[in-house]
């Protein structure tokens, strides 16, 4: 009989489920009656040229892509949970600092979505000089991941690739087959000359 370790059986479920809950979020999006202007309009000028009008538009399917949006994150941090799995160093700290990473992440996430459904009610708020969902995203949610590159860069050697695993890898390049190419596949063509 095999052993398991922990952590060995419920994480590729929970990558499974989000995949699967994205596929239907994904469903019903496309099966969700279109909002009339929802691909923009004719510009009156401009035959080529579409232009998108007021965001009331998206108001009835903003919740479809906050649960869209909520997944997608949900993944990402499930994944590189995943990546981590199997890894040396603590368990506890290596979830603690995802946990912290992916809650931190949903909610700024969440503050965007609030920040765009109250942007529908009053378009002429401006922060920074830029509409609140726009700060938002350029100022907070797209630096975020620095987040995850930082802890997986500062724990790097502790976590993933330490010494010990570099030299047992040295060992076994130094220990495999040594000449030339042709020795370890014979079915390739000498080069002339």
């Amino acid at each position: 009989m095999a052993t398991r370790t922990p952590d060995s059986d419920w994480l590729h479920w929970v990558l499974f489920g989000l995949l699967l809950a994205l596929c239907l979020v994904v469903g019903v999006a496309l099966f969700w009656e279109e909002p009339p202007d929802s691909q923009g309009y004719g510009h009156g000028q401009l035959s080529t040229m579409r232009q998108g009008g007021d965001g009331e538009r998206h108001s009835q399917v903003l919740w479809l892509g906050a649960a869209f949006g909520i997944l997608q994150l949900l993944l990402f941090v499930a994944c590189l949970g995943f990546g981590l799995r199997g890894a040396r160093g603590s368990s506890r700290a290596k979830g603690r600092a995802l946990l912290l990473g992916g809650v931190l992440y949903l909610i700024v996430f969440m503050v965007l979505i609030l920040a765009y459904q109250d942007y529908l009610k009053d378009p002429t708020r401006l922060l920074v000089s830029l509409p609140p969902p726009t700060a938002v995203m350029l100022w907070v949610l797209w630096p975020f991941p620095l987040y995850f590159v930082l802890v997986y860069s500062l724990r790097f050697e502790d976590w993933v690739f330490r010494r010990e695993d570099s030299r047992r890898f040295r060992e076994l390049v130094d220990a495999g087959p040594a000449g030339n190419p042709t020795d370890t596949n014979p079915e390739l063509p000498e080069e002339d000359g």
